[in-house]
């Protein structure tokens, strides 16, 4: 099955097996791992394991249960996954039984008066990494071990350096697991299984996208916005025969009934004295041979099915599905007989004396020419060309607003570089809700930045300046409760989409002003009391409680100071009360 090995803590390196079913973790009660930090709740989480998966299932912990650096209350767990419990870090391994083994060869030495001696060879030297070129790390006096950077990312506990952990900084195991101590190396985590999804996602980025993108180079993007649009129209339009087909097809069938058994019921009806009365030479069906559509028509005995008008085919016996179904069912009837056919009768009924009910003793059959209904060609094409005109109507309007979409940002961006340049001012701005163009519009201001403020030293401009918009509004994406940042002008610089619903507004609305137009007041009260407590003691965190319609929440202020030791910014969040 699989293991856990500790990697951070004082309990590092240990290793403990994980039962089927429930393992719960904690720093005491009834945990089958206790682990010893005291920021783990006395039960933590708890890994479920299966035959086939592991399941860990947060236990609403105060600090909470983060796998590869991410968050979660429940999550699938596989072989390779790190887990972080607050500061200790753990991951998965395969059990013992399933680990691979690394038996050291031995060589035997005999002599004819001496006993048999085993030693066992000494394990070969792991060869030290090459010397790093011009530009790379130093050397160092570790056996060759260079740094290799840990992302930083994830929780605080995935961010500890590997020598805190006691971990090789090289090869990233624990000391006991080196192999150039002879002990087996952990094999590394086999690579995730790709979904439906992303297989679908991979294929349609690297061998779909690369050949449209190469339409870029070859044609104007104006040409190739016109040539989807009339790929479209086209598609739309003749794919919308099908079901235009189906619908005539559809159509045409109930049309067809409908007559079939109307002519089959005059037939009855015009027919019926005679027969009653016998006179079977006087029954004519000429007059529902007149009516469009009608392929044959005749009358029939229900007792052995024998035609007995017209008077050119009296006797002859018509076994077709239709007679069948109407000798049998004794009413009113209809079927489709083939693709261009189809078939309706109607009973004549007489009175039985020995039943005292009247009972069908004739039938009327009627075949029908449904193809006598089909629209001509002539006129399907003329439907078709009239769709086309009308789609590419549709279709040029449609090229002209997205051609005018997507040229307005850059047309906009280009005027504001121009501006900035005139000015020399290193910010430009356009509202343009598309996260690709902002991270443009970012780095158009980063650049900018570095030209007027990078000084006349080359080395000196190539060093990262101050974006504060990008800062800040990478700041309040990362805090999970609605969070704001004002400037010292009191100037909204930055929020994220719960303070947008929260405070019932949105960014466009608040974005570079105060934040007194934000319209809850009792809010606005707040924020200015914060503010001020913030520039009177700005190395504190200030805090308040405001009520809202439904919940409380605890409102938390933070100036931030620049070089001088004076405010420049204050971080605003706030937290629902449970």
């Amino acid at each position: 099955m699989w293991s856990i090995r500790i990697l951070s803590g004082p309990q590092a390196g240990q290793i403990y097996d994980l039962k089927l079913g429930k393992n719960v973790f904690g720093r005491g009660g009834v945990s089958d791992l206790k682990i010893q930090s005291l920021g783990i709740s006395k039960e933590h989480c708890e890994i479920h394991v299966y035959k086939d998966k592991m399941m860990i299932v947060d236990l609403k912990s105060s600090n909470g249960t983060f796998v590869n650096g991410v968050k979660i209350q429940n999550s699938i767990v596989r072989v390779g996954d790190k887990v972080s419990l607050f500061d200790v870090i753990m991951d998965v391994i395969p059990a013992p039984d399933i680990r691979p083994k690394n038996t050291p060869k031995v060589e035997v030495e005999a002599s004819e008066d001496e006993d048999v001696v085993e030693k066992p060879k000494r394990p070969a030297r792991r060869p030290r990494p090459p010397a790093p070129m011009a530009g790379g790390f130093p050397p160092v006096p570790n056996g060759g071990a260079f740094p290799v950077p840990y992302p930083q990312q994830g929780n605080a506990a995935l961010q500890m350096q590997y020598p805190q952990m006691g971990m090789n900084p090289v090869y990233g195991v624990p000391p006991q697991f080196n192999p150039a101590a002879g002990a087996a190396p952990t094999p590394p985590p086999a690579a995730p299984k790709l979904t439906l999804s992303q297989t679908i996602e991979n294929y349609i980025e690297n061998v779909v996208m690369p050949a449209i993108y190469r339409l870029g180079i070859i044609f104007s993007l104006k040409q190739i916005l016109m040539g989807f649009v009339m790929i479209f129209v086209f598609g739309v339009t003749f794919l919308s025969a099908i079901p235009l087909s189906n619908l005539i097809q559809e159509s045409n069938l109930a049309e067809a009934t409908k007559r079939a058994r109307s002519v089959a019921r005059s037939i009855a009806k015009f027919n019926e004295q005679s027969l009653l009365s016998g006179q079977l030479g006087n029954l004519t069906v000429q007059e529902a041979l007149k009516e469009e559509g009608i392929k044959e028509a005749f009358i029939i005995q229900h007792q052995d099915g024998l035609i007995v008008a017209p008077a050119d085919r009296v006797g002859r016996d018509e076994a077709n599905p239709l007679v069948l179904k109407a000798r049998q069912e004794e009413r009113a009837t209809s079927m489709r007989l083939n693709k261009n056919t189809l078939g309706a009768s109607f009973p004549i009924a007489v009175y039985d004396p020995n039943t005292g009910e009247a009972r069908p003793k004739y039938h009327s059959v009627v075949l029908y020419d449904i193809s006598s209904l089909n629209v001509d060609n002539e006129r399907v094409v003329s439907l078709l060309m009239q769709t086309l005109l009308i789609a590419s109507f549709f279709g040029l309007i449609l090229y002209y607003l997205f051609a005018r979409l997507i040229e307005y940002p850059i047309k906009t961006l280009n005027q504001q570089i121009d501006k900035a340049l005139l000015e020399k001012s290193d910010r430009t701005e356009v509202a343009f809700d598309y996260p690709v163009f902002q991270q443009l519009v970012s780095s158009v201001n980063t650049i900018l930045n570095r030209v007027w403020n990078g000084g006349g030293d080359a080395s000196q401009s190539l060093k990262p300046q101050q974006n504060r918009d990008v800062e800040y509004s990478n700041l309040v994406e990362m805090i999970f409760h609605p969070a704001v940042v004002l400037d010292v002008e009191h100037k909204v610089r930055a929020l994220n989409p719960q303070f947008e619903e929260l405070a019932q507004t949105s960014r466009e609305a608040v974005l570079n002003q105060s934040y007194q137009t934000l319209t809850d007041g009792a809010l606005v009260q707040n924020i200015e009391a914060l503010v001020a407590r913030a520039q009177q003691s700005p190395y504190e965190k200030h805090s308040d409680r405001i009520p809202f319609s439904q919940f409380e929440c605890d409102v938390y202020c933070q100036a931030f100071l620049n070089t001088e030791g004076q405010p420049e910014s204050y971080v605003i969040t706030l937290v629902q009360i449970s």
